[in-house]
């Protein structure tokens, strides 16, 4: 068990370091690669979920390989692998909060709160009890 434990171990520090699965699978005497990240997975499943940093840091790790594997292609005019690219680039956008939050607009027409006699309001807060269909 202890072994197990240490193995474990020793994946999650060389995966969170950038080394790919194949190598890891080699050196700790994984059957594969499928099996190392299986392993990987189980590992991050169990980590404290009040540490997110181990699972922030697995995921940007693949994010990086996945754009490294398509790079040259995009960076050649390949449009399948640019709009890949793009897709992983908005994917990583959004998981570190880069991006903007989405702007809500009101359908209706501006209002002046200010302006707002109490008849009015009493007529909108009915709309709102009673929305028409």
């Amino acid at each position: 068990m202890a072994h197990l434990d240490q193995r474990r171990a020793e994946l999650l520090r060389r995966r969170l370091t950038g080394e790919d699965f194949t190598a890891i699978a080699r050196e700790l005497d994984y059957a594969d690669a499928a099996e190392a990240a299986a392993d990987f997975a189980d590992a991050l499943a169990a980590t404290d979920p009040l540490e997110p940093l181990a699972r922030h840091e697995a995921d940007q790790r693949s994010l990086d390989e996945l754009q490294h594997a398509i790079w040259d292609l995009a960076t050649t005019g390949d449009l399948d692998a640019i709009s890949t690219a793009l897709a992983i680039s908005d994917s990583r956008s959004r998981r570190l909060g880069l991006d903007a939050p989405a702007r809500l607009e009101s359908a209706g027409p501006a209002v002046d709160p200010a302006a707002v006699t109490a008849a009015e309001l009493d007529e909108l807060l009915a709309l709102i009890e009673d929305p028409p269909i």
